[in-house]
């Protein structure tokens, strides 16, 4: 029997390369969330990962649409791949979701929108949530304009921060240099602690792959677990991701 694409049930598309490690971390969360005794358990990959896709944070400055075509591109590889939905491990991608979705017949993930349904997992419902993420996401209220409308207010780092420590420190982590990656973003991390925040928000698909910890809602795997119980579902299935309760509630935000 020859098993073709349209056999395979459940296809997850995943639009990556933004960059690359981003793109690894993402697919090792979504293993992680599985629950599975055995390979066949398993979701069901197609990755298309392009790193030569244009900089979305700086295309955002320039009010350049650059990264659309390369992501409509993208996005019909994998669907005709066999895909049935699609997720896109870059925030600030996201920006040209309501384009892209419309160039695109099946279903693509919103990062912003699983990291919302992560928030009420943990208990928090409403309040100041620290923002770390590109300028270009925060530029476009990637986050800052669906978070409001649920009952949300977003904590952003000082622009020297952002530049220095932020946007440095996610340049450093595409390098390789995790260590001062860590120790830039830490700081930017501190300073939104001391603004009040109840927890920060890992907004770049960069950051989580050097900070960790019950301080952080980390969106990508907050993507991860939105793409795994889409695909239970799909499956009729009733069990919930790998260690989806085990958050505690209400965190108290403190980084030592």
């Amino acid at each position: 029997m020859k098993v073709t694409s349209d056999k395979i049930n459940g296809v997850l598309g995943i639009l990556g390369g933004m960059g690359p490690m981003a793109t690894v971390d993402f697919v090792k969360k979504i293993i992680e969330q599985t629950p599975a005794e055995c390979d066949q358990d398993h979701i069901p990959l197609v990755i298309y990962s392009v790193p030569q896709i244009p900089d979305r944070s700086q295309c955002i400055a320039e009010a350049n649409d650059a990264p659309l075509e390369w992501l409509v591109t993208g996005v019909n590889i994998l669907r005709d791949s066999g895909a049935q939905s699609i997720a896109i491990p870059c925030n600030t991608a996201h920006f040209w979701y309501t384009p892209l979705q419309k160039h695109c017949d099946i279903p693509i993930l919103h990062i912003v929108d699983a990291a919302a349904n992560a928030l009420v997992s943990r208990g928090i419902c409403s309040g100041r949530i620290g923002l770390l993420a590109t300028t270009g996401t925060i530029k476009a209220n990637i986050y800052q304009e669906r978070l409001s409308k649920l009952g949300y207010s977003c904590i952003l780092p000082s622009p020297r921060l952002q530049k220095e420590a932020v946007m440095t420190g996610i340049a450093e982590v595409k390098a390789g240099n995790y260590g001062i990656a860590q120790h830039l973003l830490e700081k930017a991390a501190k300073y939104l602690v001391t603004s009040g925040c109840e927890i920060i928000m890992l907004g770049c698909t960069e950051i989580p792959i050097v900070l960790k910890g019950n301080a952080y809602l980390d969106a990508t795997e907050a993507l991860a677990r939105a793409a795994v119980t889409s695909h239970l579902q799909s499956k009729g299935k009733t069990r919930l991701p790998v260690n989806s309760n085990t958050y505690p509630s209400k965190p108290k935000v403190r980084l030592d």
